[in-house]
């Protein structure tokens, strides 16, 4: 019985000790997991805005037969006035009237490589030709000013009228 009395409280013991190693060895192969979170943000820019300054205006004495040229930094140049992030790179794309209309009557008009430019305060007119689309980025306070000229071609027997045609000019950022 003297032995059985010391047999229990080991094996108690024993058992005791093998679940607390167990345990611990548990806890070394399979540790608890350690979690940690961060914000996901962003901010996305404010549109760029366009304003219309002034027509593309070629005058109200236009004779039949002689074409008539605005250049694009007379003060009847076509002006659009833009507002974007400073900095950003731009895309311009125009799309041009291929003839101005009165009613029924058509009225040539035409656009050369050189006959729109943009204009960063500060700096002088940068060509390029409207009918192709072109990259450039805003300057240190976001404005831009945007021009355009060309020329209409009258017949010698174009009838007498106003002739009007629209021209469209896209802005978009690049993402450059």
């Amino acid at each position: 019985m003297k032995k059985l009395i010391i047999a229990i409280p080991l094996i108690c013991v024993l058992l005791l000790i093998n679940d607390i190693y167990a345990q611990k060895k548990s806890d070394i192969i399979s540790p608890k997991p350690v979690t940690a979170t961060i914000t996901a943000k962003g901010v996305v820019l404010s549109p760029i805005s366009v304003v219309f300054t002034r027509d593309l205006d070629f005058g109200t004495d236009i004779l039949p037969g002689i074409a008539r040229s605005v250049d694009k930094n007379s003060n009847s140049a076509g002006k659009f006035s833009i507002l974007g992030q400073a900095g950003k790179e731009i895309s311009i794309e125009m799309s041009l009237p291929p003839e101005l209309i009165s009613g029924d009557n058509h009225l040539a008009i035409g656009f050369n490589p050189t006959d729109a430019g943009y204009l960063i305060p500060g700096g002088t007119v940068v060509d390029f030709n409207p009918l192709n689309p072109v990259s450039t980025t805003f300057g240190t306070d976001g404005s831009m000013d945007v021009l355009l000229g060309g020329t209409v071609q009258p017949i010698y027997t174009q009838a007498a009228g106003l002739y009007e045609g629209t021209v469209t000019v896209i802005f978009y950022y690049t993402g450059n």
